[in-house]
């Protein structure tokens, strides 16, 4: 059994895999966003478009959205910082890539929202990129 892609050091099916295949929910954001980028790894756009809400489902394209995972080769998650009360959460991470022999980092703070008993992805910033 391999191990997760989101870097706990867990097996796949006892980590992101239990809430990607729908046998459990994400308990917190931070849960969400490893099962996100997981699924990501995996180019599953449909649990993609399943953990989102508005703002961030209102321009969801999934065809453009795989086509894009499809170059990707995910190589680390590293989360920095988590922030949750009762109904909202926050993310900080670095997801590591590599395009074309290049390396990149992706560098998001992800918003969570608790509604109907489950955690949504609703919005990311990136706060390495400059406005102007």
């Amino acid at each position: 059994m391999p191990y997760c892609p989101c870097g706990t050091g867990k097996k796949y099916l006892d980590c992101c895999g239990l809430f990607i295949s729908g046998k459990k929910l994400p308990p917190s954001p931070e849960a969400l966003m490893r099962s996100r980028y997981t699924a990501y790894n995996q180019i599953n756009m449909d649990y993609i478009a399943r953990t989102m809400k508005s703002p961030a489902a209102d321009h969801f394209d999934a065809k453009a959205t795989k086509v894009w995972a499809e170059k990707i080769n995910w190589t680390q998650l590293e989360i920095i910082r988590t922030t949750i009360d009762a109904t909202q959460g926050y993310v900080e991470f670095l997801a590591h890539y590599n395009v074309a022999r290049k390396k990149y980092v992706l560098h998001e703070v992800s918003e969570f929202k608790y509604e109907d008993g489950k955690w949504y992805y609703i919005n990311g910033i990136y706060p390495d990129k400059k406005s102007g």
